[in-house]
This record gives structure tokens, sequence and C-alpha cells, in this order.
């Protein structure tokens, strides 16, 4: 379970949390000071503000942990319920050494205590949990273990509730004092053999931690079990709580914020590699100043740091110019890697033969089908203009349709020839189309994630939406129409998170002798920044 603190169901859930220890330390609080202080022996007195103290921390580290927004899933879930244990472990000892010794509050004494005992077993489990789960061993590794613990837990908890009318562990006399009896030190059997086994694993397991972390997990066993055995021959100093709750203050430290500091630099490093890859792409538009018979813009937002989807364009000769739009499959680093190396292989392909985009489209594709061990794949149009007389000719590796705009009319889809995509598997022979563009035409390009773009109530934005975007813009010029579609989406998702990267490219053909006066985009620089797939 990822926290997204912006969500309504985090704010409920963080609302109901807070008012929880809130109102357990105000309550602890004004108890202290309600059933008299002054009057109560030193010890007392000790334990009590021990007990307050470690509500406080627990109320300070819960809002630390669900802000921290570097930690989530089940080990943050685990830890939080150790805390919410251990809250009450304190505020029920505390209501425990208020009560002792008032004899019309015996019943209330022997139920407090008795929740009081079932903590200690819960505390045990969460921590088994807990370091399972930081480690990562799928639950069906550790099945007749946690089997077992869960068995004794429900056992011992049996056994506390059983003790309540046998009072065997402890027990309320008529004063209303609690008593140890002789069977007390059989309460913490369960606890300390599951601690201890907790602490099997973590040496077993010693190379997956740092030495720091090794000493925080033992310092949260060894502490309490420390404290436990004292308690065993001493009564009247009461400070296992406390001590679980510094613990915990220090594991959350030395666990996690280390964890996120290296978190922290790998995310440093995402945000390297998505700088490399963006100056791999063609970013400063107008891109050939000089060229007055056509026109483009590209742009790409990437859903991750890193991105699978990628656009090229590049003067072949002089009279030729090459459009690339492309899509990997996949997400993130391995996408990336796999973009850029088509990009290179496209672009060097392109440039050695540029008069048949479906030889093109063969070559690279057997490239990328050798040693694929990872069964990626790309689907990509690759289309090379003839700039003196229009003439395009394209292929399309199971990408999306291009959309086309004649001179005076209005975007429409053109359903070309489709072939499997490029690195799916060798020996396909590719289809080309040819595509004769007049002065004033439009070609816009894009990967699935602009039709495939999601809304709140998880609608498609969709061909049709986009072929009204399209005609709805304000002017022909590229850079004018790629700012309209991504402002359509954005109001069409209304806030809802990027899952898939949208990538655009258009083209205006204005013909051998064409002008770009009409176009306002001089010297302006393409987005890069960072959102997927139609097939």
């Amino acid at each position: 379970m990822k926290i997204d603190i912006q969500s309504a169901n985090f704010k409920r859930s963080a609302f109901t949390a807070a008012l929880f220890f809130v109102l357990g330390i105000g309550i602890a609080i004004a108890s202290f000071f309600i059933f008299d202080a002054k009057s109560l022996p030193a010890s007392r007195v000790v334990n009590i503000s021990a007990d307050i103290f470690c509500m406080i921390l627990a109320f300070v580290l819960y809002i630390c942990c669900v802000l921290d927004t570097q930690w989530h899933g089940d080990n943050l879930n685990y830890f939080l319920l150790m805390i919410f244990t251990d809250f009450t472990a304190a505020i029920t000892d505390e209501f425990a050494w208020l009560l002792d010794g008032i004899p019309k509050y015996s019943t209330w004494n022997m139920l407090i205590n008795t929740l009081y005992y079932i903590t200690t077993p819960f505390l045990a489990f969460l921590f088994w949990r807990y370091v399972c789960s930081y480690l990562n061993i799928e639950r069906t590794k550790t099945r007749k273990w946690d089997i077992l613990f869960f068995s004794g837990l429900c056992l011992a908890v049996v056994m506390r509730l059983t003790n309540m009318f046998f009072g065997f562990y402890f027990s309320i006399d008529d004063l209303g004092f609690y008593q140890r009896n002789s069977l007390y030190p059989i309460s913490l059997i369960y606890a300390y053999v599951v601690m201890l086994l907790t602490l099997i694993l973590v040496i077993l397991a010693r190379k997956r931690f740092q030495r720091h972390q090794v000493i925080a997990l033992f310092a949260y066993a060894l502490a309490p079990l420390f404290v436990g055995v004292l308690t065993i021959f001493t009564y009247g100093l009461s400070l296992s709580s406390p001590i679980i709750m510094m613990v915990f203050l220090l594991m959350y430290c030395v666990l996690n914020v280390v964890q996120g500091k290296e978190k922290v630099v790998a995310e440093n490093e995402l945000k390297m590699a998505s700088a490399i890859q963006e100056n791999m792409l063609p970013r400063i538009f107008p891109p050939y100043p000089e060229r007055e018979e056509f026109d483009l813009y590209a742009s790409m937002q990437a859903a991750k740091e890193v991105g699978g989807d990628f656009y090229d364009f590049f003067l072949v000769d002089d009279d030729h110019l090459a459009l690339i739009i492309a899509d990997v499959s996949g997400k993130g680093v391995p996408a990336a890697l796999f973009m850029m190396v088509t990009k290179a292989l496209i672009k060097n392909q392109t440039l050695a033969d540029c008069h048949s985009s479906a030889d093109i489209c063969v070559k690279i594709n057997e490239q990328l089908s050798q040693n694929n061990v990872l069964d990626m794949f790309v689907t990509a149009w690759v289309g090379v203009l003839t700039i003196s007389t229009g003439e395009l000719i394209c292929s399309n590796a199971g990408h999306e349709y291009p959309v086309i705009k004649k001179a005076g009319g209005k975007f429409e889809i053109i359903k070309d020839k489709h072939a499997p995509p490029l690195g799916a598997m060798s020996g396909i022979k590719y289809k080309e189309t040819t595509y004769t563009l007049s002065a004033g035409d439009v070609m816009y390009l894009y990967t699935d994630g602009v039709p495939e773009a999601t809304n709140r109530e998880n609608e498609l934005f969709g061909a049709e939406r986009m072929l009204e975007a399209l005609n709805s813009a304000s002017s022909d010029d590229p850079k004018t129409i790629d700012t309209h579609i991504k402002e359509s989406i954005e109001q069409f998702v209304n806030g809802r998170s990027q899952f898939d990267d949208i990538t655009m490219l258009c083209i205006k053909y204005n013909g051998k002798n064409g002008s770009k006066k009409q176009n306002g985009s001089e010297g302006e620089t393409g987005t890069v920044a960072t959102t997927k797939k139609e097939e």
C-alpha cells in the first residue's frame, strides 16, 4: 500500500488515527491529575510519566511515518501496528497504576492488566512480520512459521483471558492491589521465543543488512527482553513501553531514514538518466530555420523519470527529411535503455539507406530480435519525406495510425499498412505506404499515451476526442497543435496521474517554395517533461 497524502482515503485514515492518539494522550494526562498525582508514590509517578512520554513519542512517530513518502507497503503497515500496540500498552499500564489499590475498581483493574498482558505477544508477532517484510521474504516461504507463530499468539491471548478467572499469571486481591503469581514467567515465554527466532533470522540474513541496521533490530528485541527479565524479579518499576517506543524511534531513524537516503541517491541517478534521455531527443524548434518548405514540432512527456517513447527527425540529405515516432514496451529504465538503442539503430540505418522505409524496418527488426532475452519490442512509425516533391514514404510497425489534414480540410485518421512491432520476431516483411503532401497539409503523429489518457471515471481520451481537439486548434502551426492537445488532455484527465508516456510529432508541409511566416515558433524550445499506448 503506497500512501498518497493527497487522497481522501489517506486524509480520513490519518484524521482517525491522529484522533485516536490525541484522545488517548488527553485522557492519560487528565486521568493523571484526576487521580491526584500528588498522593501517588514516587515510583508510580515515574511510571505514569514515562507512559505519557511514550504515548506522545508514538504520536510523533506516527506523523513521521505517514508523511515519509519514501516508505510504504507491508513494512510500513507492520511498523505502524507496532506503534499502535505499544501505545495501547502504555495507556493500559498507566491506568493499571492509577487504579491499583482501589477496591471499587478491581474489575476494571483486572481488565486493563489483561489488555496490557495481551500487547506483549502481539508486539513479538508483529516484529517477526516486520522483519520478514523488510527482507522482502515471500509469505509462501514463511507460511509454516507464520502459522506456528500465529497459533502461539492465539494460545497466548486465550491464556491471558483465562487468567481473568483462574489468576495463574496475576490477580487482584480484595484490597484492589495487583499481585503477580507463581506462573507469571510463563506469560513471557511466547514473546521470548518469537523474538529470539526472529533474531536468528536477522543473523542468517545479515548480509542483506548493514551493521547499524542489525544493531537496531537487536536493540528492539533485546531491550524489552532485558527489561522483562528484570521485572520478573522486581516489581514497582514499569518502563517496558517507553523503552520499546524509544527503540522504535531508533529503528525508524536507522532502518528507514537511512534507507530513504539510499532511495534519494537512486532518484537523483534517475533524474540524471532522465536528463541524458531528454538531451538525446531534438529539442530546438524550429530545427532548421533556413528551411521554409516545412515546419515541425515535437514533445515527449514521460510517465516515470525515464520513458520508453521517443521521436526523432533529421535531414538525411538536402532533399530528404526522416520522421520517426516510437513506443517501447514496458516502463522505466529497461524501456529507456531499449529506446536509446532503437533510436540509434533507426537513425544509422536511415542515414545509410533512406529510399525504402520497409527495408529500414526489416533490418532494424532483425537487429532487435537478436539476443532479445527480455522479449521487448517497439512499435514505430518510420517515414522519409522528399522535401522537393512532398512524397512521403512510410512504414508502420504496429504503431498508431497517423492523422493528416489536407489544406483547408479537417484532420482525419489514415489507416496505413500495419505490421508487427520491431523486435517482436525475426523474418517479418514490412510494407510501405506513400503519401503526397501538398502545400498546407499537416501530419500529426503520436503514441498511444494520447488516446489512452484516462480521467477519474476511467474513461479514455480516445481517437474521437483527439480529432476534436486537433480540429479545434486555433491554427495549423505544429507548436500550437501540440500545446492544444496537451491542454485538452490535461482538462480531460482532471488531475489524474499520468500512467503512460505521451509523445507527439507534428509537421506542416509548406511546399517547395513555401513560407513559414505564419508559423510563430522561431527559436522555441520543445518540452521534454515527465506520463502509454493504443494497439
